[in-house]
């Protein structure tokens, strides 16, 4: 019998966009527009309540994969930490939920539209076997679109939006983050962020040199994925909104 739950996984495989990637994507898809769309509509007490539901969701998915690996053994401080991007944004989303933290919605917003989103679409399941139906495929989703379902709740129900001095604010704040993991895996021996070396699985930054000279582009690609993100809103602005373009 296939443990679908545990460690060591004998099911079929993750394949990169194949029906169970596809699947994965629309459901994440999905459920941002279901929350967007109630989160626009709703009023009080309703609103909270699906406040407090997402703020849930993103609880349970953090604590989820924390506990996983812990009831297996294997967290460790090299790589259970939640210093990922991704795995810091799932506690955060939370915390900007419960706080209402404008500068903490747009860290979000920029690593999750861009990060985050990378991530699902390459997804590191591919070559590790976790596949669908396993516990890694489902928390893996969920977790990358928690994140997302947060910052899509707080731009349309606190009227939350990204400016041009937030793409400032963030690459300036993700750079200075980018400092506190590199002496966090010199201390520990881990790969946080992958600034300490490349990633053992293909990718992108495989294209951009040996180590540490990737970090460089990987920076400018990070800030130009920034503003990539902010386009829809310059956009919006420059057509209905001008005077958002001073902001």
């Amino acid at each position: 019998m296939i443990d679908y739950l545990g460690p060591a996984y004998g099911g079929s495989p993750f394949v990169l966009f194949s029906a169970q990637h596809w699947l994965a994507l629309l459901g994440v898809l999905l459920a941002c527009v279901v929350v967007a769309w109630f989160a626009r509509r709703l009023a009080e007490p309703a609103l909270d309540r699906l406040r407090y539901a997402v703020i849930g969701f993103c609880l349970l998915n953090w604590l989820g994969w924390d506990t996983w690996q812990l009831a297996y053994g294997i967290w460790s401080p090299v790589y259970s930490l939640p210093l990922h991007l991704c795995t810091l944004s799932v506690p955060l989303a939370a915390v900007m939920l419960v706080t209402r933290n404008r500068i903490l919605f747009e860290i979000l917003y920029f690593w999750g539209f861009t990060a985050a989103v990378i991530a699902m679409l390459t997804p590191d399941l591919v070559g590790n076997g976790y596949g669908f139906p396993h516990f890694r495929y489902w928390i893996f989703f969920t977790s990358h679109g928690a994140i997302l379902l947060a910052v899509v709740f707080a731009a349309n129900a606190f009227d939350y939006r990204p400016t041009w001095r937030s793409v400032v604010r963030v690459v300036i704040i993700t750079n200075l983050y980018l400092i506190v993991v590199g002496m966090v895996n010199w201390i520990t021996g881990g790969n946080y962020v992958y600034v300490a070396r490349k990633p053992e699985f293909a990718s992108p930054i495989d294209l951009l040199g040996p180590w540490p000279w990737y970090i460089i582009p990987l920076q400018l690609i990070g800030a130009a994925a920034f503003v990539l993100a902010y386009l829809p809103y310059a956009v919006r602005d420059r057509l209905y909104r001008p005077e958002a373009l001073t902001r």
